[in-house]
């Protein structure tokens, strides 16, 4: 497994040297998951102390136990602990720290909370209050920009209600978002003045549940628009400095997925453009620290201003792996009122980054957030491979933040590479536990559209159901014979039997000469001759060599090395290889062996039971109990990791029972509603 990207064993700046002043010996982290522990692992090789903060269901995070010390967040939603801007800086005193750093997300563009800290008499590691103000509120930062000469998105701020009374003067298609909002949360595309409502609500509520403040902000939609950024850092003595563009275009929903620096989509003139802009907005307004400023791209060429991003950003890494930089340390030493050691010249382009966002969601059943225990956690270590991560093998994900588990990121001298080496890792990849978007990202990153740079933001969400038949056809392109020839050395090769067993005095082949072996439902003949052929529907294989270590099985299968991850659970195996995970079962084997039985009365009543398929929170309850519902129609509504998902009705039926109420928290597979059959139909059963 790869280091997770420590600084000093990765293309460190041989500029920076140490806050020397200001900045102190302390910092606290006011955040969580992988960008808590780059904050720590960039503070530590500084030698700063550091101080995190964790709620009780992030006990077992990486950040926890990386930490100089770490503290706990007491209560159970977001506002009583990662959101508590009063506990979190009574913490901080109350340790001894000098700073804040925010990380993204949370309170990083809070201006209150940026001001309270500096009140209290620390150092908040990021731009000023007057800074994040500005370029927070979008109606005003859009005209701020807009004087300066740079074009802007004709747009609309305020309240649902305020929003609608303005209807007739948008241009349509129309994008909504919280005003306060970054990350692509709670954006919402209206093509028409009828769907604006529901899409202001919908956006409201997120915007209140994720930012705390539920302003929203409408602008322009662009449709074939590509996403590109320039990331800045500005020191306290008048420097702003760009290292170059981003670009971010293969998104979900408006959450960026992919990343890449630089982008593969302008010519040099253009990035002059670009950067130059960006610096101008930047030195305009007197900017401190670190901070992105993000544009759209049309189809004729001409940038847009989309908005600034007032603290470090999620795909940063790509910068710092062309551009030789450690952006969070700088961040550090800009916070501490030390001058940029760098001159603009100094920043030069090499090669080609790549990152993919690794998410906890099924994307085989529309991106289902998933949450649970992860069983299988392991990454290829090679040179030019970076991890950042919150994640252990064995620990719990909880379902009540956002679905981000980790970040790959690899270099190549070009494009072309850095895809061929991306490709490989992904390949070489293995987790198991929890479903996550790791064969989604390898089939993004094999796809001719992508590997011809023919991507738009909007690219998967009007592709998603061909991507998706191409991912599965590509799992149902494995070789099974190697998963069964895998499962047969694992089961009755690698016992556990000592040497003495008459199993491995005699062989298990010796004793029982064929078995019958089924992937996912298909079944397969296997028999093994003298310990090394095995026959597999009646084509033979020359096996050896095989090592298993934990749960990785290495074998050679006709003299060719492949690779296996294997583990159990209740009733079958799963077998690992190539991105996918594969459930195999054999009927030779007591604890897997299955019996059908059907019992048409029990069918029947799980039909008509509604279930949750998920741990998540019950935002609305759509019907009521005695209600005629119809197939298709929304009964309610989970969320879970930051996402909305809708209950629908599978057939035409009757509200029988309410199990649940709204704001409860419900968790997978427990019952949610009861239905009948309708009143003018007869009982179901026969």
């Amino acid at each position: 497994m790869p280091n997770l990207f420590q600084p000093e064993n990765a293309r460190v700046p041989r500029f920076f040297s140490p806050p020397s002043e200001g900045l102190g010996e302390a910092i606290l982290i006011a955040n969580r998951g992988e960008i808590a522990v780059r904050i720590i692992r960039a503070a530590q090789k500084n030698g700063v102390r550091t101080v995190a903060v964790y709620a009780a269901d992030d006990a077992e995070s990486l950040h926890v136990s990386l930490a100089d010390e770490a503290v706990l967040l007491s209560g159970k939603t977001l506002n009583d602990t990662y959101l508590n801007q009063q506990k979190i800086i009574q913490i901080a005193k109350k340790s001894g720290v000098e700073a804040i750093h925010p990380g993204y997300g949370f309170l990083s563009e809070n201006a209150g909370f940026a001001q309270k800290v500096a009140d209290a008499g620390l150092i908040f590691i990021g731009p000023s209050p007057e800074n994040i103000r500005l370029m927070g509120e979008k109606n005003q930062a859009f005209k701020y920009v807009e004087s300066l000469g740079i074009p802007v998105l004709p747009s609309f701020r305020g309240t649902v209600a305020e929003l609608a009374q303005h209807t007739h003067e948008m241009e349509f298609p129309v994008m909504v978002k919280g005003s306060a909002g970054g990350g692509g949360k709670g954006m919402v595309i209206c093509e028409s003045p009828e769907e604006l409502l529901p899409a202001l609500e919908k956006a409201e509520r997120q915007a209140i549940s994720y930012f705390g403040n539920g302003e929203l902000f409408v602008e322009k939609y662009l449709p074939r628009a590509r996403h590109l950024e320039v990331q800045l850092l500005a020191d306290h003595h008048g420097k702003v400095l760009h290292f170059f563009e981003r670009e971010c275009s293969v998104q979900r929903n408006f959450q960026k997925i992919i990343e890449e620096a630089p982008s593969p989509s302008i010519s040099e003139n253009l990035r002059i453009e670009l950067t130059s802009a960006a610096v101008k907005i930047a030195r305009s307004m007197n900017y401190r620290n670190a901070g992105t400023i993000e544009f759209l791209l049309d189809e004729t060429g001409h940038f847009y201003f989309l908005e600034m991003n007032t603290r470090i950003q999620v795909e940063h890494p790509v910068t710092e792996m062309i551009t030789n930089s450690d952006l969070v340390s700088l961040q550090l030493l800009v916070a501490a009122g030390n001058p940029l050691p760098i001159n603009q010249e100094d920043i030069q382009i090499s090669g080609h980054a790549i990152e993919v966002r690794l998410c906890a969601e099924d994307a085989t059943r529309d991106f289902l957030p998933s949450s649970g225990k992860i069983n299988v956690w392991d990454f290829p270590a090679e040179q030019n491979i970076r991890l950042e991560t919150f994640v252990s093998e064995g620990i719990n994900v909880s379902p009540n933040y956002d679905s981000l588990l980790a970040k790959i990121i690899v270099r190549g001298e070009n494009r072309e590479k850095a895809i061929g080496k991306m490709k490989q890792v992904l390949s070489e990849t293995c987790i198991s536990g929890i479903h996550t978007n790791l064969s989604f990202l390898s089939g993004l990153i094999e796809s001719t559209e992508f590997q011809e740079n023919k991507i738009s933001t909007r690219y998967i969400d009007t592709n998603l159901k061909l991507i998706n038949l191409q991912i599965q056809d590509k799992k149902e392109n494995q070789n099974n014979h190697k998963l069964v020839i895998a499962y047969l050395i694992f089961h009755f090769q690698q016992t556990n039997y000592t040497k003495d067993s008459v199993w491995n005095q005699i062989g298990f082949w010796r004793i029982m000469q064929e078995f019958e072996v089924s992937i996912e439902g298909e079944k397969y003949k296997c028999g093994i001759e003298n310990g090394k052929i095995f026959r597999i529907n009646h084509q033979e294989y020359l096996v050896n060599n095989w090592k298993l270590t934990g749960k990785k099985l290495e074998i050679q299968i006709d003299r060719q090395a492949e690779k296996f991850y294997i583990f159990e659970e209740i009733g079958r195996t799963l077998i690992g290889t190539n991105g996918f995970t594969y459930e195999l079962q054999s009927n030779s084997l007591l604890q897997q062996a299955k019996v059908d039985r059907k019992n048409l009365e029990t069918i029947n009543i799980f039909q008509n039971l509604i279930c949750a398929d998920l741990f998540g929170r019950v935002l609305k309850i759509n019907v009521c109990e005695g209600d005629a519902v119809c197939s298709g129609q929304k009964l309610l509504t989970l969320e879970s990791m930051k996402t909305e998902i809708h209950v629908l009705c599978a057939v035409d039926a009757m509200v029988k029972k309410i199990h649940i109420k709204e704001g409860n928290t419900v968790i997978e597979k427990q019952l949610l509603l009861e239905l009948e059959a309708p009143s003018n139909s007869p009982a179901g059963g026969d």
